[in-house]
């Protein structure tokens, strides 16, 4: 031992080589464990995502569906000439309200009475001759194609004659139901020909609400059921469902539906913008504002929330109704922890640090 000591004495560049190889030797161990202990140590380290959590109860609220439509007369209906003639008078304004049967415009009679009164003389002669055939009949004196030859005349002066008075009924042009008088196509001297139109008459009581309900709501429609609507101008109105259709239209894939409101004073106008709202089957709902609301991977709507583990849960959510104060959804059962802030830093699985909000949200 003493002459190997000896020898290293002798020779130091082995003593320096030994150093050597134990410092990197050394160093080399450092990294390694430096290394293998950075990654654990800095993962222990990290604080976890801090979110706001608010519990929401759900209540029962009735789902709804909303579409826009427009308001549209009951019946509108075109009045024409069955004559031709001059007008003579216009009997109601622009505007007015008639009822069935009110006269509206006289046109030109010209000489229609006499013909009526020629006509009523011709049928009582051949009366008298039909009278008189069938009289020497009995006798003997008469044949049958007489007989016949005189009921002919008689039946073509009667046809006649009913033409005459209908012709002359018809310088009168009355309302064939009540409503308003919408507007004249003519004025007073104009001459018109048959089929000419002379006013547009409308019926608004009821007003009608006419809408496209998609594909996946008319299902769920039904003849009778209530609606609300609200019209441009603010005012909200009250009907039911007449019609829905049966057969959708090709190009969008949406069935027609009516409402009928009742006006009775005429105080709703035909050719307003209408939000409808239909209310369908109760259901559990939460409500919240739409800044909860987030997609995920796929694009589906849903809102992220946390169990007892403070791990985040996406859960896919359906629309039932909105109002001024938010939306309401339905598919979080009766009662949910849903993230109100910090939502769009976590992701479905992630575990987080929660903060209460300091109440329970319950919409009543």
């Amino acid at each position: 031992m003493s002459r190997l000591i000896t020898r290293f004495r002798q020779q130091p560049v082995w003593i320096a080589l030994i150093i050597s190889l134990f410092l990197v030797l050394w160093i080399a161990s450092g990294m390694v464990s430096g290394q293998t202990e950075g990654p654990v140590k800095e993962k222990q380290d990290a604080l976890l995502q801090k979110v706001e959590v608010t519990t929401f109860v759900a209540d029962n609220v009735n789902k709804e569906v909303s579409i826009y439509g427009r308001t549209e007369p009951d019946r509108m209906a075109t009045l024409r000439a069955e004559v031709a003639a001059q007008v003579t008078e216009i009997l109601a304004s622009e505007g007015a309200s008639v009822s069935a049967g009110q006269l509206l415009f006289r046109l030109d009679e010209k000489d229609l009475k006499q013909q009526v009164r020629s006509a009523q003389a011709t049928v009582k002669q051949r009366e008298l001759e039909l009278q008189g055939a069938e009289s020497l009949k009995q006798k003997g004196l008469q044949s049958e194609v007489t007989i016949a030859q005189s009921l002919a005349n008689l039946e073509s002066a009667k046809s006649q004659l009913i033409a005459l008075q209908i012709m002359l009924q018809n310088t009168e042009v009355k309302a064939p139901y009540a409503g308003v008088l919408n507007t004249h196509a003519v004025e007073v001297g104009d001459y018109v020909k048959v089929g000419d139109p002379l006013a547009t008459l409308v019926d608004l009581d009821p007003l009608v609400i006419r809408a496209d309900v998609t594909e996946n709501d008319i299902a769920a429609l039904r003849k009778g059921q209530s609606a609300q609507a609200r019209l441009v101008s603010g005012r909200q109105v009250s009907g039911q469902v007449r019609y829905i259709a049966s057969v959708s239209n090709e190009g969008t894939n949406t069935f027609k539906i009516e409402v009928a409101v009742p006006n009775p004073e005429g105080q709703y106008l035909a050719g307003m913008s209408t939000q409808l709202v239909i209310p369908l089957e109760e259901t559990l709902a939460v409500r919240v504002t739409p800044a909860v609301m987030s997609l995920d991977e796929r694009g589906e709507l849903g809102v992220k929330t946390v169990d007892a583990d403070d791990t985040v849960h996406f859960v896919p959510i359906n629309m039932v109704k909105s109002d001024n104060e938010g939306v309401w959804l339905s598919g979080l059962g009766h009662q949910a922890d849903i993230i109100t802030l910090g939502q769009g830093f976590v992701r479905d699985g992630d575990k987080v640090e929660v903060v209460r909000a300091s109440d329970i949200v319950q919409v009543k």
